[in-house]
């Protein structure tokens, strides 16, 4: 399954760009990608807007990031 990140301002489209992909799980293993740094900035130096970033999977479904984060939590995360 992937994992896309979506800003309030993002199209469906943008999800495709490297910026958007947060990766991939497959086998027990989550593959990050480009949009899991994204998404780390995010946490860092923009909080204020966690309220407005969505998870979006390839099958459409919608997942807060706290959702998110305990799905990955239970797989090895490896960076690309």
């Amino acid at each position: 399954m992937t994992y896309f990140i979506k800003l309030k301002d993002d199209t469906n489209e943008e999800l495709m760009f490297d910026s958007n992909i947060l990766g991939h799980e497959s086998f027990g293993t989550f593959y990050a990608e480009r949009g899991m740094r994204s998404l780390m900035t995010i946490l860092e130096k923009n909080p204020e807007v966690i309220g407005s970033v969505k998870i979006i999977t390839d099958t459409g479904k919608e997942l807060s990031i706290t959702e998110f984060v305990d799905k990955i939590y239970k797989l090895k995360v490896l960076y690309n």
